[in-house]
């Protein structure tokens, strides 16, 4: 089966586009910066891992998806850590319901992307599914993968594509970056709480989480940096690369993190940028969308940086551009530091 009522387009982020889809499927008329916005959605997280590129970071939190259901008073159910019998049976009854299942994901183990690497979570929406079809007619090229398909909305392609079943129980239970435990959530409400209150909340959050992790509401990952510490740790960091084991695919794939891999560009400062500019005004933040789209300049700057680096032939080529992006990163952290002071001066919590 697969649901005619589903309308897919695709978006910038993985999260906000599938919230956006959510969103007109069921009629609430939120697009997509708005989306991002109204679930909290911007962060920062810095880690290091032990396989190259050894140096990680994302400009989103891992609650973005969970926060817009509960910043606007949706009903949902948010389910993780079901074997993997029980979470299909559960996603297959929403689905024949009539409702779509986000899911998330490793796209190393989703056959369309056609990637080697490893990059959790990554949401998207199952809009139907088949088990009477063979994996191959999906793309499977393992001969032992079975029957059934599943009908992915995914927010990087144009129309919505036909994944084998067993690709995405391997996606769902993959443990490479973020464990991630059968996650699934399905929408069972309307909104509850008017735009312009969730708006006001979700901004708030997200200035008190970026100048301190510890006061998130929701709580952070023990592992790595967050918020603006984050940043100035990478900056920190960042000049020492050179000591790692292949610094340039981490000099590349950190570029990537900022402009590509889904972050709607200058690490989701751009969506943050879009979501001001509707709602701004609306929640008593004139002209911050102004200052958040200077602050997306100067990550543009460091990812063009960081991209001719990560062309460079040799290993001494790259100081230069990494001591650079270093004090931009230094610069980066001041000014997002003063934009969430003034966000919260200028909405106090009452």
């Amino acid at each position: 089966m697969r649901l005619s009522a589903y309308d897919h387009a695709p978006g910038e982020h993985c999260g906000s586009t599938s919230l956006r889809n959510l969103s007109n499927f069921y009629g609430w008329g939120h697009d997509e910066p708005t989306c991002f916005g109204l679930a909290s959605g911007l962060g920062f997280t810095f880690f290091a891992g032990e396989e190259a590129p050894e140096r990680t970071f994302f400009g989103r939190p891992l609650w973005l998806e969970g926060a817009f259901f509960e910043n606007l008073g949706i009903s949902h159910s948010h389910t993780q850590g079901e074997d993997w019998e029980a979470a299909w049976a559960s996603m297959t009854g929403a689905l024949d319901g009539g409702d779509p299942v986000m899911v998330f994901t490793d796209i190393y183990h989703l056959d369309y992307y056609d990637t080697d690497t490893h990059f959790a979570p990554h949401s998207l929406l199952l809009v139907g599914y088949d088990e009477t079809v063979p994996a191959r007619e999906a793309g499977a090229t393992d001969p032992d993968a079975g029957d059934g398909i599943v009908y992915c909305a995914d927010s990087e392609f144009e129309t919505v594509q036909r994944l084998p079943l067993a690709s995405l129980r391997a996606a769902m239970s993959s443990k490479a970056t973020i464990p991630l435990s059968n996650r699934y959530l399905v929408v069972e409400g309307d909104p509850t709480v008017d735009r312009t209150t969730a708006a006001r909340e979700a901004a708030r959050e997200t200035a008190t989480y970026m100048l301190d992790p510890d006061e998130a509401a929701r709580g952070v990952p023990e592992w790595g940096a967050h918020g603006v510490p984050g940043i100035r740790a990478l900056g920190n960091d960042i000049a020492e690369w050179t000591a790692l084991s292949d610094p340039h695919w981490t000099v590349r794939f950190a570029y990537q993190n900022i402009e590509r891999r889904g972050t709607g560009g200058a690490c989701f400062r751009t969506l943050y940028t879009g979501f001001l500019d509707e709602v701004g005004a609306e929640i008593g933040l004139v002209g911050f969308a102004d200052e958040m789209y200077d602050i997306e300049g100067v990550w543009h700057r460091i990812a063009d940086l960081l991209s001719e680096a990560s062309e460079t032939e040799e290993v001494f080529d790259l100081p230069g551009y990494l001591s650079k992006s270093s004090n931009l990163f230094s610069t980066l952290a001041d000014r997002e530091e003063r934009f969430y002071r003034e966000v919260l001066a200028t909405l106090p919590d009452v």
